[in-house]
């Protein structure tokens, strides 16, 4: 009965392989996405779990006035895409990307709520940064 050995440099280098496209997997860049309001009312750009609101003051600078972390955003991912849902000063946030891959103005929108119940919509304008 013949059996057959692999190599030391065969079996190395397949280990090689599997930790280089593990590595590349786990450390690949996602890129953020830049949404706004129509006429710009709202402005914010999501890095992974992160989410920056951006106000334009009179000069046209443009700044960050509230920047959550991944603690106090609830994300639920859907197949293509997500919903998160924050806080901000007492108002409920809801951000819903239906597709990460085709953005659409018709599927993805801002909901605000007041803690009265008032619910405001808006349609988003995203891309990838």
């Amino acid at each position: 009965m013949k059996t057959k050995t692999l190599s030391l440099s065969t079996i190395l280098g397949f280990l090689g392989l599997i930790l280089m496209i593990h590595t590349m997997s786990a450390y690949s860049a996602t890129p953020s996405i830049t949404c706004s309001t129509a006429f710009g009312e709202k402005t914010f750009t999501i890095q992974d779990d992160r989410i920056s609101f951006q106000k334009e003051d009179e000069a046209g600078v443009s700044r960050s006035i509230s920047s959550l972390n991944g603690e106090s955003v609830r994300t639920h991912k859907k197949n293509h895409g997500f919903t998160k849902t924050l806080y901000i000063d007492g108002l409920k946030h809801r951000i819903n990307v239906q597709d990460t891959n085709e953005f659409s103005d018709v599927n993805d929108y801002l909901s605000i709520t007041s803690p009265k119940g008032h619910e405001m919509t808006y349609p988003l304008n995203c891309h990838s940064a």
